[in-house]
C-alpha cells in the first residue's frame, strides 16, 4: 500500500510540473488487468530518451487511452544518478509540427524504441526525474 501511495504521490507531481494530464499505472499484482498496460519488466538495462547511459531496474509501459500515446516509467539506478526514477511521455508527432518544447524527436521508434510503438512513426518524448529513495522496494 506504501508504494502505491508513494507512487501516485510521484505521478501527481509529475503531472503538476509538466502540466500534461498522466494516467496512473497499477504497478503492482493485477497490472495485466488494466486495459492500458503494455509491458513491466521487473529487471534488466533500459534506455532512457535524452540519456546516454543505461540504466538497471524496472519499467512498465502504459498506453494513454486510445490516444495513441505511451508513458515509461522507470525506477532504479544508473551510474551518474544512483537510485532515481524517470517519467517519459510517449507522444505520436503530428507530421505537419514540431515536438512541443522541452520534448525529445526520436524518429522511426519502431521497433527499437518498442515493439508496441506505431511503424513507421515519429514520437515527441518528455522524460521527467523524480526521487526514488523513497520508493520501497527498490
Amino acid at each position: 500500500m506504501k508504494l502505491i501511495i508513494t507512487l501516485i504521490a510521484a505521478v501527481v507531481g509529475l503531472t503538476n510540473a509538466a502540466s500534461i494530464a498522466f494516467a496512473t499505472p497499477l504497478v503492482l499484482n493485477g497490472k495485466e488487468s488494466n486495459p492500458n498496460f503494455v509491458v513491466y519488466y521487473p529487471d534488466g538495462p533500459h534506455g532512457i530518451v535524452g540519456e546516454d547511459e543505461l540504466h538497471e531496474g524496472e519499467d512498465l509501459v502504459m498506453r494513454g487511452g486510445g490516444s495513441g500515446n505511451f508513458q515509461q516509467w522507470f525506477f532504479g539506478t544508473s551510474a551518474s544518478e544512483g537510485l532515481h526514477g524517470e517519467h517519459s511521455l510517449w507522444m505520436e508527432k503530428d507530421p505537419n509540427k514540431d515536438c512541443p518544447d522541452d520534448f525529445i524527436l526520436v524518429p522511426q521508434a519502431y521497433p527499437a524504441w518498442g515493439d508496441y510503438l506505431q511503424p513507421g512513426a515519429d514520437y515527441c518524448v518528455k522524460t521527467n526525474d523524480f526521487n526514488a529513495n523513497n520508493v520501497p522496494g527498490l
